[in-house]
This record gives structure tokens, C-alpha cells and sequence, in this order.
């Protein structure tokens, strides 16, 4: 199981790629004719989308004070809060974005942070059918299916690269500790090979001494013999 640091990053991957997408439904949501079925259907997945990201992003940030982070520097949580205040603010701007009025002029409107936009939802839905809304709604569903299959794969594959990772620095853990081991036989020979040297030239500077004594004994014994 990766640690508690990892799992806290993959999920604040993962309510940023629902950043991302709340983002694209707005900006796809304003290309579209108030009144149709598209919008309308774009307009009730903001509606629920926007208030649960933002609910995400708030857990995030209250998980950087939680005892499960207790082994974050200062430096790094910081930089994390940083990330979701980030965050924070786009789901804002989608929310403004997705709550604008536009007058019959065009002009747009400002429009509090509240969470239901009750008129909205009538000018939208009030030229509609439950059979256009049905199937307006299992497109956005496949589409939004297709996203989620697309972020999977993503995980799947970024999780083969850690694995990947993990064997190949098992592998040159191993090699390393195999040439520390070969390292502290060299050593240990080397030692050893020196002390044999230094014996046989302890032996090589006495033989001069030897040979002298044995030639004295030579003549010794000579003087005595004659």
C-alpha cells in the first residue's frame, strides 16, 4: 500500500482532472443555445458537479492539518495548499461562470455563491422532452465514461512505471552490494599479499648476513684442521 503522503497526491490528481473537466463542461456549456437539450443536460451536471468538487478540494485542504501529513515539512505542505487554493479558484470562476446572467442585450450579469439557480433550470428545461432529456443524458454519460476509462489508464500506466522503477532499483541494489562484497575480498587480498611481501623482503636483506657467517665457519673449521 503506497504511504499516506503518495495517497494524499493521487487524490488531489484526481479532483484536479475533475477541476479540468468542470472547466470544459462550462466553457462547452457557453458555446451552446440556451433552451436546447445539450444545455440544459450541461447545465444539471454543473449543478451537482460544482458543489462536490468543491467539497473535494475543502477536504484536501483539511487533510494537510490532519495526522496522517504529521511527516510533511512546512516547505511542502505550503506548497500543496498553494495547489488547492489554486484549485479553489477555478471551481469559483466555473461557478460564476455557470451562474452569469445575460440580459437580452447580451450584457451579463453578476450572480451570487449560491449553489441553485432555480430560473435557470426552468428556461432550460421548459422547451424539453423526458426523451430528449434521456438521451442527451446517456451521451454525456458515455462521454463522461470515456473520460474516467482515459484517467484509469493514465493511473494504470503511471503505477507500471513505479513498479518498473521499484525492480530496477532492487536490481541495482543488488548489483552495488555485490560490489562492495567483491570490493572487500579485493581488499582483504590485497593485505594479505602485502604482508607476503613484506616477509620475503625481510628474508631478501638477511641473506648477505647468513652467507657471511657460514663462510666464517668454513674458515674456522680450515684453521683448525691445519
Amino acid at each position: 500500500m503506497p504511504p499516506t503522503e503518495d495517497r494524499w497526491l493521487v487524490d488531489f490528481n484526481a479532483v484536479e482532472g475533475l477541476v479540468r473537466e468542470l472547466t470544459e463542461t462550462v466553457t462547452k456549456r457557453r458555446q451552446v443555445s440556451v433552451g436546447t437539450v445539450q444545455h440544459a443536460l450541461l447545465s444539471n451536471k454543473l449543478r451537482t458537479a460544482i458543489p462536490q468538487v468543491d467539497t473535494q478540494v475543502s477536504d484536501l485542504i483539511t487533510r494537510l492539518d490532519s495526522w496522517e501529513l504529521r511527516n510533511l515539512t512546512p516547505q511542502e505542505r505550503e506548497r500543496r495548499l498553494r495547489l488547492c487554493e489554486r484549485l479553489k479558484s477555478t471551481v469559483k470562476k466555473a461557478h460564476m461562470d455557470f451562474t452569469e446572467k445575460k440580459e437580452p442585450g447580451g450584457a451579463p450579469q453578476g450572480a451570487g455563491w449560491g449553489w441553485g439557480v432555480e430560473e435557470e433550470e426552468g428556461e432550460d428545461t421548459r422547451h424539453l422532452t423526458t426523451s430528449q432529456m434521456r438521451e442527451e443524458q446517456q451521451r454525456l454519460i458515455q462521454e463522461q465514461d470515456r473520460g474516467l476509462e482515459a484517467l484509469s489508464t493514465v493511473v494504470s500506466h503511471q503505477r507500471r512505471i513505479a513498479s518498473a522503477i521499484g525492480t530496477e532499483v532492487e536490481q541495482q541494489n543488488e548489483i552495488l552490494d555485490d560490489i562492495t562484497q567483491r570490493t572487500d575480498n579485493t581488499r582483504n587480498r590485497l593485505v594479505d599479499e602485502t604482508g607476503n611481501v613484506s616477509v620475503v623482503t625481510r628474508k631478501d636483506r638477511t641473506w648477505p648476513y647468513w652467507l657471511v657467517i657460514v663462510l666464517l665457519f668454513v674458515a674456522i673449521i680450515i684453521v683448525v684442521v691445519w
